[in-house]
């Protein structure tokens, strides 16, 4: 799937994401950026609304391993089971969720997993960035369950 593809998926599964301007902007086997742009997710404050940086940041999670659910031929219903976001500065731009699995032996595990039980978790870190700078950090557990 390219990101093309997967931005496709996201509008027609996920409708808000077509509000917030969601884009993807890459994709690789391990790692995803996924932006949504300021104008459209600005609050009174004049800053990046919470909610869409919560959302966005978990957008990115769902889409990298819903990718990689694709991408090794599994077929499984990918959720959020639990996060946490810690915002630590205001964001004045673009919102711009990164997320990487740098550890091959964690998707190893994921799949041994999924294939003996029919579900898997895995465990994230999403960085959002601002110009180089980290403005908020997201802890996410995504649940995949086996489908068909």
């Amino acid at each position: 799937m390219e990101a093309a593809e997967l931005q496709q998926l996201l509008y027609k599964e996920i409708p808000i994401t077509q509000a917030l301007q969601i884009q993807v902007d890459s994709l690789t086997s391990n790692s995803i950026q996924v932006s949504a742009p300021f104008e459209a997710n600005k609050n009174i404050h004049n800053t990046a609304f919470a909610g869409s940086i919560y959302t966005t940041a978990t957008l990115a999670g769902w889409s990298l391993v819903t990718h990689m659910v694709q991408q090794r031929q599994r077929h499984g219903s990918v959720v959020l089971a639990s996060a946490t976001i810690r915002y630590s500065k205001p964001i004045n731009g673009d919102i711009v969720a990164s997320c990487q699995i740098a550890n091959p032996d964690i998707i190893e595990h994921f799949l041994k997993r999924f294939d003996s039980r029919g579900r898997g978790r895995l465990s994230l870190e999403i960085d959002v960035i601002e110009a180089g700078e980290s403005k908020a950090t997201m802890q996410a557990d995504f649940a995949v369950l086996r489908q068909g």
